[in-house]
């Protein structure tokens, strides 16, 4: 099946650069980004609400994650191999729509059903980073590139700790579970509006296959690896439906690889993936999101247990939420520093403190967790960890692609993150679950210590996969 490709490369930077003011377009994109990261973490805090309003059990609100995870690793990759293909801008305002589409839906309707339509529409937004990512490589002034790439990448921390903080100031305020969706629903749309005024991106058209065969095989492999890691606490991580879920995702993702190698016009490039480079920054930030994504449940749990059980500081989910405060500070800082960090040094050892900085947090957390300022340190640097690894990553990534794949490898990169992410935090929930006090379903102090443990290892993990890569410092990449 041929379609007309509207290809942003090389050759159109500098009429790009010329249309295009840098500082609105990054206001946009940073708008558009953050508005999405925001819109994913703000629903955890409210989901007994949200169930209460749709009369459901707390077991069937639990499929509006699932539904969005699902979503989003189907297409993420997809949005951005077609961002690459048709068109950055176009895509991303199509993003942009379906995002805003699905707030829209969960914001007025009463039924799960279409609240479950409308979370895989807010899947979609997942892809605005990569595709944001590459909007910035194609029309910026490659001095501005990799500052502006680690200020976006950063929004990525940030806006996980805003979410879960605003969602704990709306519902103080009185705004319902549902209503909030109508505040992400104008955000997005706004940076719809602005994507469409303010981003002038030069396009040319070519030919363009789709790749059939390979979107199915990949799509079903990574709903059946995701469906598997996000319901294996509920049906059993021994369970012949789990356990069949991950044998299909093996089957189907070696059977994907098989079909990329053979066909002309991949959806992902497999040579393009087996880069030392790619390969490296990939396994890194699978790594470093299993590592530390896990915090953000650790934490939480944490300081909101009432400390009549031993531990925790009996907080409500704004307290909470304001625990994560310095997390946003200390990605904002690392942001402001990690661009000078990769002209000076390049971009792989920002990445590669980025991780030591996550594995010391949590051997501090292992030691120090009986006051409250702990975690306010500890979040702290967990923030400034995360904006030196993630804000170092994209120019990495870039370092080893053509300029006409930059959205699809920054997609694969933020796909692998989240299933990263989504291990490690399956991982601290069981061993939370697996150590709880007698006669009550709280954890015991040990089994967060435990968890700690866990998570500071597979930063460890992280640690050697970024000193790894292959990449020696010549010239800053754009």
């Amino acid at each position: 099946m041929s379609i007309t490709e509207v290809r942003s490369g090389a050759g159109t930077g500098r009429r790009g650069r010329a249309e295009s003011h840098p500082k609105a377009v990054l206001a946009v994109l940073a708008l558009s980004t953050f508005a999405v990261v925001v819109m994913q973490s703000m629903v955890m805090p409210v989901l007994s609400g949200l169930a209460g309003s749709l009369h459901v059990s707390m077991t069937d609100i639990s499929w509006v994650v699932t539904a969005n995870m699902l979503a989003a690793a189907v297409l993420t990759p997809l949005l951005g191999s077609l961002g690459d293909a048709l068109g950055r801008k176009r895509v991303l305002m199509v993003t942009l729509a379906l995002t805003t589409l699905g707030s829209i839906l969960v914001a007025m309707s009463d039924s799960m059903a279409i609240v479950l339509v409308g979370r895989v529409l807010q899947g979609a937004g997942f892809a605005a980073m990569p595709l944001a990512i590459g909007i910035v490589r194609a029309i910026f002034p490659v001095h501005q590139v990799p500052s502006s790439l680690a200020m976006l990448s950063a929004l990525t921390g940030v806006g996980a700790g805003a979410g879960l903080l605003f969602s704990g100031l709306l519902v103080q305020a009185g705004i319902t579970a549902q209503g909030m969706f109508w505040i992400s629903a104008a955000v997005t749309a706004l940076g719809l509006l602005g994507t469409a005024v303010l981003i002038h991106l030069p396009e040319r058209a070519s030919a363009f296959r789709m790749d059939g065969w390979g979107l199915l095989t990949l799509s079903g492999g990574l709903v059946c690896l995701v469906l598997g890691i996000n319901r294996g606490p509920s049906w059993g991580w021994g369970s012949a439906r789990v356990l069949g879920l991950f044998a299909g995702a093996v089957v189907l993702l070696v059977v994907w690889v098989f079909v990329e190698r053979r066909v002309r016009q991949p959806l992902i490039d497999i040579s393009m993936m087996r880069t030392p480079v790619v390969l490296g920054t990939n396994l890194t930030a699978f790594l470093t999101g299993a590592g530390m994504y896990g915090a953000f449940v650790l934490v939480l749990q944490f300081v909101q247990t009432p400390g009549k059980f031993g531990y925790g500081f009996g907080l409500d989910a704004l307290g909470a939420g304001l625990t994560l405060l310095p997390l946003t500070a200390g990605t904002l800082v690392a942001a402001a520093g990690v661009s000078v960090l990769i002209r000076r040094i390049g971009p792989k050892w920002p990445m590669f403190m980025g991780t030591v900085v996550a594995a010391l947090t949590f051997a501090f957390l292992l030691v120090w967790h009986d006051e409250h300022w702990h975690f306010y340190l500890g979040t702290g640097l967990l923030g400034l960890g995360l904006g030196l690894a993630f804000g170092a990553t994209p120019t990495l990534l870039n370092s080893g692609v053509r300029p006409e794949q930059t959205s699809v490898a920054n997609s694969v990169n933020s796909t692998l993150r989240s299933i990263g992410g989504s291990i490690g935090t399956s991982i601290a929930a069981a061993i939370l679950a697996a150590n709880t006090l007698p006669l009550v379903p709280l954890p015991t102090v040990d089994a967060y210590v435990t968890a700690f443990a866990v998570s500071g290892a597979i930063c460890v993990l992280a640690i050697i996969a970024a000193a790894a890569v292959p990449y020696r410092h010549r010239t800053v990449a754009a």
